[in-house]
């Protein structure tokens, strides 16, 4: 169980990194830009996930 939790603590870490990185490069629009590439992606992509994580990161950076 504690490998289910640090391996959780470390997505959410890279997602912020992501996060960053994008709102530095694209400003206000980062989140336009990450949701176009959500809506990109088929349901059953394994990226959806860790795009969903970054836009979730983005609100919040």
């Amino acid at each position: 169980m504690e490998d289910y939790w640090l391996r959780a603590l470390d997505d959410a870490r890279q997602a912020e990194e992501r996060a960053k990185a994008l709102r530095a490069r694209f400003g206000d629009a980062a989140e336009d830009r990450c949701r176009a590439e959500l809506q990109s992606f088929a349901d059953r992509d394994p990226r959806r996930r860790r795009v969903a994580d970054v836009f979730r990161a983005l609100r919040w950076t």
